[in-house]
Parts: structure tokens; C-alpha cells; sequence
């Protein structure tokens, strides 16, 4: 009998909710006026601290000269494939004009001359 008016009690609870929110979608010219490269672009201005808090437990400190996004980090410029794996993940991110340099605290990477040195 109880568990019978707790289920009562529930289903009552459950009517007084307030409306499940609308779901709006916008139209196609909605979103070109919205500006789908505005809304890239914002996504991307964003891509610099992202990149320095992704690195943050390496110490990163990202800046932007021209078009060079450089990423002064903890590491070894002269390890095995040093760099590699950093320059892959940073240049996805960047914009398709910047590139990237790494710079450790024992040399600095380039990254176009290091894909270029992998080919």
C-alpha cells in the first residue's frame, strides 16, 4: 500500500513539472545570417587558450607573431621525434594561414620544416 501512494505522490510531482522547453531549430537562412564563418571564426579566436590550457601541465605560454602561433613549452627539442605529436595536434587547430613553432626550453620545432623532414 505504500509503495502504491509513493507512486501516486511521484506521478503527481511528475504533473506540476513546469513545460519541457521548446526546441527551436533555426532555418538554413537563419544560419547564414547568424554567419557560419563568424561563428568559425569565434571557435578559432578561442583556439589559442585552448591550446595553452591543454599544455597548461607542460607550462605552455602560447603568443601570436604574424602568422606564427608559437607554443613555448616544458619538453625536449632533441628527443626522438620530438615535437611531432605536439605539431600534429596544433596544427589541426590553427587556422589553415598559421603555422606553429614549439619552442623548449633546449631548442625550438618548426613544424612545416618538420613535416617536410618526415616526408
Amino acid at each position: 500500500m505504500a509503495a502504491l501512494l509513493a507512486l501516486g505522490l511521484a506521478t503527481a510531482a511528475c504533473s506540476n513539472e513546469a513545460e519541457p522547453p521548446q526546441v527551436v531549430a533555426a532555418s538554413g537562412s537563419a544560419a547564414a545570417q547568424a554567419g557560419g564563418s563568424s561563428v568559425r571564426e569565434a571557435i578559432q579566436d578561442q583556439m589559442l587558450p585552448a591550446i595553452e590550457k591543454t599544455y597548461a601541465s607542460r607550462k605552455a605560454q602560447v603568443s601570436l607573431q604574424g602568422s606564427v602561433v608559437h607554443v613555448r613549452m616544458d619538453g625536449d627539442a632533441s628527443a626522438p621525434n620530438a615535437g611531432w605529436t605536439d605539431c600534429r595536434a596544433i596544427s589541426q587547430l590553427i587556422r589553415k594561414e598559421q603555422t606553429a613553432v614549439l619552442e623548449f626550453p633546449n631548442g625550438t620545432i618548426d613544424c612545416p620544416a618538420l613535416f617536410k623532414a618526415m616526408e
